[in-house]
Protein backbone atom coordinates (compact mmCIF):
# COMPACT_ATOMS: atom_id res chain seq x y z
CA UNK A 1 0.00 0.00 0.00
CA UNK A 2 1.43 3.22 -0.79
CA UNK A 3 2.32 6.47 1.47
CA UNK A 4 3.75 9.52 0.82
CA UNK A 5 6.96 10.99 2.42
CA UNK A 6 8.80 14.23 1.99
CA UNK A 7 11.64 14.71 0.24
CA UNK A 8 12.40 17.94 2.05
CA UNK A 9 14.89 17.93 5.68
CA UNK A 10 12.30 16.51 7.65
CA UNK A 11 11.24 12.92 5.66
CA UNK A 12 8.19 12.96 7.83
CA UNK A 13 5.72 9.70 6.80
CA UNK A 14 2.00 10.58 5.66
CA UNK A 15 -0.94 8.33 5.24
CA UNK A 16 -2.62 10.75 2.79
CA UNK A 17 -1.14 12.84 -0.52
CA UNK A 18 -1.15 16.55 0.10
CA UNK A 19 1.76 19.10 1.12
CA UNK A 20 4.32 18.75 4.27
CA UNK A 21 3.14 20.33 7.25
CA UNK A 22 6.53 19.99 9.17
CA UNK A 23 7.50 23.63 10.92
CA UNK A 24 11.43 23.00 10.39
CA UNK A 25 11.26 21.51 6.64
CA UNK A 26 12.83 23.44 3.96
CA UNK A 27 10.06 21.92 1.74
CA UNK A 28 7.31 22.90 3.69
CA UNK A 29 3.69 23.53 1.65
CA UNK A 30 5.48 21.46 -0.97
CA UNK A 31 4.23 17.96 -2.58
CA UNK A 32 4.69 14.72 -1.06
CA UNK A 33 6.20 11.71 -3.11
CA UNK A 34 4.90 8.88 -3.70
CA UNK A 35 6.48 6.06 -1.83
CA UNK A 36 5.82 2.00 -2.72
CA UNK A 37 8.67 0.32 -0.40
CA UNK A 38 8.07 -2.72 1.97
CA UNK A 39 10.76 -2.23 4.52
CA UNK A 40 10.10 1.43 5.29
CA UNK A 41 13.46 2.16 4.19
CA UNK A 42 12.02 4.01 1.49
CA UNK A 43 14.67 1.82 -1.20
CA UNK A 44 17.54 4.52 -0.39
CA UNK A 45 15.54 6.94 -1.31
CA UNK A 46 12.18 8.15 -3.24
CA UNK A 47 11.29 6.46 -6.42
CA UNK A 48 12.54 7.67 -9.43
CA UNK A 49 10.02 8.04 -12.39
CA UNK A 50 10.71 9.15 -16.49
CA UNK A 51 8.77 12.09 -17.49
CA UNK A 52 5.40 9.68 -18.31
CA UNK A 53 5.75 8.14 -14.75
CA UNK A 54 7.76 4.97 -15.49
CA UNK A 55 9.88 3.98 -12.55
CA UNK A 56 13.65 4.18 -13.71
CA UNK A 57 16.50 1.91 -11.95
CA UNK A 58 19.91 1.84 -12.60
CA UNK A 59 20.86 0.49 -15.97
CA UNK A 60 17.89 1.65 -17.61
CA UNK A 61 18.45 3.09 -21.07
CA UNK A 62 16.28 6.67 -21.97
CA UNK A 63 15.34 8.54 -24.84
CA UNK A 64 15.49 12.37 -24.59
CA UNK A 65 11.77 13.92 -25.12
CA UNK A 66 13.21 17.85 -25.82
CA UNK A 67 16.08 19.07 -27.34
CA UNK A 68 18.30 20.35 -24.93
CA UNK A 69 21.31 22.36 -24.67
CA UNK A 70 24.20 22.02 -22.01
CA UNK A 71 25.29 25.14 -20.82
CA UNK A 72 28.96 26.34 -20.62
CA UNK A 73 29.25 24.04 -24.19
CA UNK A 74 27.90 24.10 -27.95
CA UNK A 75 26.51 20.54 -26.97
CA UNK A 76 22.77 20.44 -28.22
CA UNK A 77 21.91 16.80 -27.28
CA UNK A 78 18.70 16.52 -30.09
CA UNK A 79 15.08 14.61 -29.22
CA UNK A 80 14.99 11.03 -29.61
CA UNK A 81 18.90 11.05 -28.16
CA UNK A 82 19.30 7.16 -26.45
CA UNK A 83 21.24 7.82 -22.74
CA UNK A 84 22.24 3.83 -21.93
CA UNK A 85 22.92 2.55 -18.84
CA UNK A 86 21.64 5.48 -16.48
CA UNK A 87 22.64 5.85 -12.55
CA UNK A 88 20.12 7.64 -10.29
CA UNK A 89 21.19 9.87 -8.23
CA UNK A 90 20.03 11.15 -4.13
CA UNK A 91 17.72 13.43 -5.89
CA UNK A 92 14.34 11.42 -7.20
CA UNK A 93 14.01 14.40 -10.38
CA UNK A 94 17.69 13.67 -11.73
CA UNK A 95 19.80 11.25 -13.22
CA UNK A 96 23.38 10.24 -14.61
CA UNK A 97 23.62 10.10 -18.01
CA UNK A 98 26.51 9.40 -20.24
CA UNK A 99 26.42 10.22 -24.11
CA UNK A 100 29.86 8.67 -25.81
CA UNK A 101 32.69 9.77 -23.29
CA UNK A 102 30.62 12.87 -21.41
CA UNK A 103 28.52 12.11 -18.81
CA UNK A 104 26.29 14.99 -17.49
CA UNK A 105 22.90 15.13 -14.95
CA UNK A 106 19.52 15.48 -16.50
CA UNK A 107 16.29 16.37 -15.15
CA UNK A 108 13.96 13.32 -15.34
CA UNK A 109 11.25 15.44 -16.77
CA UNK A 110 12.84 15.01 -20.00
CA UNK A 111 13.49 11.29 -20.34
CA UNK A 112 11.42 8.71 -21.22
CA UNK A 113 12.63 5.04 -20.76
CA UNK A 114 13.53 3.28 -24.07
Amino acid sequence: MPHYICTGSCHNNFDEEGVCTSENCDKQYELLMECYCQDGKHGGGVVTTDSNGTVLENGDDVHLIKDLTVRGTSNTYKRGTVAKNIRLTDSPEEVECRFGKTTIVLRTEFLKKK
